[in-house]
């Protein structure tokens, strides 16, 4: 029994030592302690042995030693406020006086510009000391001079003992501002949310694409004084699946969201566009265009088939040998700005045709790693087939460029809006091109809850927090100024994450789940960073099991919160008034994963998923029907106290102006942004998604708006919406003025 509580208490102290939490509460606030098995398993992912007590012993003592062994830390950060910096160094003195000892720092920024600082052992504060392995280890921190302005440095450390040891470290210095950028204006903004893929109109192909996008940016910035338009994730999802948020990559976008017209080989191609008038594409198009869900296989492979002819003029216009043209110049720009990922991209993309499968862990060995001889062999003997690919990411670049300025140019000040997603598919290709970077063979999810009672995995592959560490956040770096590129807010979807993930093991369940913390200031530190130096303001989403310290954190360091009305409650359940949201958050009456407020009110979901057998008991049902009978009671009295709502009693179905008094509501907190669900502007009944039920249930992500763009755009009974949410923002607050313009 000694030797099971020794290898149970050695293993826990292992854990903890790679930031695993050996004890959590999960969402029902019942305590959970870890099993050692999966305890075993999270550290087998991260690459830690612990199989045997002798493995637990000697991953233990290295994990401890390491700390001190190492000259410097991987990463070092430091806030312009820091003065004088003291860098802390970690010094095997052995019998050595530390005056004795010497250090020169070589410091080179992101541009290879260098520069040189010499230091003396007796400008250094020891901080700690101690003895490994006979060896006298000592923590020092030492000031470091001169100016360093934002941005990332590598910093080369060489310690010199004595004549005959020298010691060396290499970090990168991370120099951070302390909060993410927050524009100075607008103080009180409003903007939409939408669903791209669900628009539907005249002119697109089925799908909602760019120029859809473009056309809405135009109306809602001129006319409708909104700020910035939120979209759900443009990233190319992984094969097979409909979901924006289980991407295979989170660098990269979805093609299907292309303008083809709008493209210059479609307007140079007379033949193309000869076929387009032709009785069977058009015969197809109207097919799409009236489908009542999207059908994003026949979408797909329409616009695969029209993408291939637009490369093949490209090539033969702009690229020929010894002779590119100012647009063939343009892209072979684009793709040298953005190697060697691109590249790996589209490899990645190219081998999933040439071995008819994304899942890569089966591929054969050979090509299973990126930096491997084959698959570089592969690139060559594929070249043109991976330039196709490289023309279709230009192509969504410079359509998204184009928004960007639309967005500048009619008043868009917030311009777009994006969505980051927790994580990407682990047969995507982010998983391959950084799968060194990864937890193998764990998916992120979450712990048991009112909602879900076995836990949750959403099935999206981890970071591992000690390789993304010493791989200088490279992936994470890369990820956000991507997604940072376009637009001048950014949604981190599960705010959670930056502190935490909950691992699930490869086969099992949210009850298997095990916390692993990240090395937060630091990602807190790259994050403030890049927003910053790209003006683009962050929401983090920190709905769920967040503490009230997780948010004070998120605040201190400049994300906006995400606040939402129906979760917004009194300790007595009532709805709290306006005046008491934060300054600094996002507003909103729901998301893509809540109901509608149209189907909120009529209990949409609860029907929908009492007719798909969802409930395993009747209970279930009538408990959820009772607290949606509540939480209507409790709106109505929150609209009676602000005087938004003139009706004696609850209505069976939520009439117009109260939808509209419920973001009026809204529109008097004095929190930073307020987004309006575009389906709760044209009041539909049906929500893009409905967590929990299967596709035979509901279509989630495959859902249309009801009525095509340019009528809405047109709408009179809209635009007096626009204006009701404008006089909010501006004022905070005001009588109210109802809309009751007919739909024209």
């Amino acid at each position: 029994m000694k030797n099971y509580e020794s290898a149970t208490k050695l293993i826990w102290q292992l854990g903890q030592q790679y930031g695993i939490e050996p004890v959590y509460y999960d969402g029902l606030g019942v305590e959970r302690q870890v099993t050692v098995p999966h305890l075993r398993q999270v550290l087998a992912s991260m690459g830690v042995k612990a199989s045997s007590k002798q493995e637990i012993r000697d991953s233990l003592s290295y994990a401890i030693s390491r700390t001190w062994a190492q000259v410097i830390d991987s990463v070092v950060v430091r806030y312009p406020s820091d003065s004088p910096f003291m860098l802390p160094l970690s010094i095997p003195l052995e019998d050595i006086s530390l005056e004795k000892v010497s250090l020169t720092i070589q410091v080179t920024d992101e541009k290879g510009g260098s520069r040189h600082l010499t230091l003396r052992g007796a400008s250094g504060e020891v901080k700690a000391e101690k003895t490994i392995q006979g060896i006298k280890y000592v923590q020092v921190h030492f000031p470091l001079s001169g100016k360093f302005p934002l941005g990332y440095f590598r910093l080369s450390v060489r310690v010199k003992l004595h004549s005959e040891r020298t010691v060396e470290g290499q970090a990168l210095l991370i120099v951070a501002p302390r909060k993410c950028y927050l524009p100075s204006l607008p103080k009180r903004a409003w903007g939409i949310s939408l669903q791209l893929y669900g628009l539907r109109s005249h002119r697109n192909w089925g799908i909602g694409d760019f120029r859809d996008l473009e056309e809405i940016m135009k109306v809602a910035g001129t006319r409708w004084g909104v700020a910035t338009i939120g979209v759900n994730p443009l990233h190319i999802p992984a094969a097979g699946l409909t979901s924006p948020y289980s991407p295979s990559s989170r660098l990269f976008w979805s093609p299907v969201y292309l303008n083809l017209e709008g493209v210059d080989e479609w307007r140079m191609s007379a033949g193309l566009r000869q076929k387009a008038k032709s009785a069977k594409f058009l015969h197809t198009l109207q097919q799409l265009r009236e489908n009542p869900l999207v059908d994003y296989e026949a979408v797909g492979k329409l616009k695969w088939t029209v993408l291939e002819k637009l490369f093949r003029v490209f090539r033969r216009h702009h690229l020929r040998p010894k002779n590119l043209t100012a647009r063939g110049r343009a892209f072979a720009k684009f793709v040298s700005g953005f190697h060697p990922q691109l590249t790996m991209f589209c490899t990645f993309q190219v081998l999933t045709e040439h071995l008819g499968t994304v899942a890569w862990r089966t591929w054969p060995n050979a090509f299973q790693h990126p930096q491997s001889p084959d698959v570089e062999v592969f690139q060559r003997s594929y070249a043109t087939r991976v330039q196709f690919y490289q023309y279709v990411q230009w192509l969504c670049e410079l359509q998204l460029q184009q928004l960007d300025h639309v967005a500048k140019t009619h008043s868009l000040s917030l311009r777009l809006y994006h969505d980051l997603p927790v994580g990407i598919h682990p047969d995507g290709a982010d998983a391959w091109v950084f799968q060194d970077q990864l937890a193998s063979d764990i998916t992120v999810g979450a712990p048991p809850d009112s909602f879900n009672l076995n836990g949750q995995s959403w099935g999206l592959v981890v970071p591992n927090p000690v390789r993304l560490r010493e791989d200088g956040y490279r992936f994470f770096r890369e990820t956000l100024r991507q997604n940072m590129r376009h637009g001048g807010v950014l949604r981190i979807d599960h705010a959670l994450g930056l502190f935490r993930m909950f691992w699930v093991p490869q086969g099992g369940t949210g009850k298997d789940g095990i916390y692993v913390r990240t090395y937060v200031d630091e990602i807190l530190a790259v994050l403030a960073l890049e927003s910053v130096r790209r003006k683009v303001m962050v929401v983090g989403e920190d709905l769920g099991a967040v503490t009230p310290a997780i948010r004070q954190k998120l605040d201190a360091a400049g994300l906006l919160s995400y606040r939402l009305l129906f979760f917004e409650r009194e300790p007595g359940g009532a709805m709290i008034p306006p005046h008491a949201y934060p300054e600094q958050a996002l507003v909103a009456a729901t998301t893509h994963d809540l109901p509608t407020l149209k189907g909120f009110w009529a209990g949409r979901d609860i029907i929908i998923k009492e007719e798909g057998g969802v409930y395993l008991r009747k209970k279930d049902i009538e408990q959820e029907q009772r607290r949606r009978a509540e939480d209507r009671e409790r709106l109505w009295e929150a609209l009676h106290r602000e005087g938004l709502c003139a009706a004696q009693a609850i209505p069976p179905s939520l009439p117009d102006d109260m939808l509209q008094a419920m973001y009026q509501y809204l529109g008097r907190t004095p929190s930073r942004l307020l987004i309006v669900q575009l389906e709760d502007l044209l009041a539909e009944l049906d929500t893009p998604n409905l967590p929990g039920a299967p596709d035979s249930v509901y279509p989630s992500w495959r859902v249309r708006i009801g009525r095509e763009l340019t009528a809405w755009l047109k709408d009179r009974a809209i635009l007096c919406f626009a204006k009701a949410m404008q006089r909010e923002r501006r004022k905070g607050g005001g009588t109210n003025q109802m809309c009751r313009e007919t739909v024209s």
